[in-house]
């Protein structure tokens, strides 16, 4: 996908992989999430990538953190129809996609808000 090349195209400087999971279900019908291999591309698209905040929380007698980013894109149908249970990959790291808006419902901006959790 490329971005528009109207306006500020140049905000897009990151180039993001969005992937749904797609692997061989065991003996439970259930398909393992952790597995790399389990993860094929959706679509690619530029963006770019603010931090949210974040906080730090004891889990299991460990401290963890979740870090809340959101990447905006130009508008797709095929970016507003990713879902929660996809992940975005990009530089080296996985983000859990929490939301998919298209911004103001005016098919121009894509904001998918994520988390990735750094443990």
């Amino acid at each position: 996908m490329k971005c528009k090349t109207t306006g500020s195209h140049r905000q897009y400087t990151t180039h993001i992989t969005l992937q749904r999971i797609s692997g061989t279900a065991d003996a439970a019908g259930h398909i393992d999430g952790n597995t790399a291999s389990n993860w094929v591309t959706y679509c690619t698209a530029w963006a770019s990538v603010r931090s949210r905040g974040g906080r730090e929380f004891w889990r299991v007698s460990q401290v963890q953190s979740d870090v809340d980013f959101v990447f905006t894109c130009p508008w797709s149908k095929t970016l507003e129809a990713a879902t929660p249970d996809m992940r975005i990959a990009c530089n080296g790291h996985v983000y859990e996609i929490l939301s998919v808006i298209n911004v103001d419902l005016g098919n121009e901006t894509i904001e998918i808000q994520t988390r990735r959790r750094t443990t």
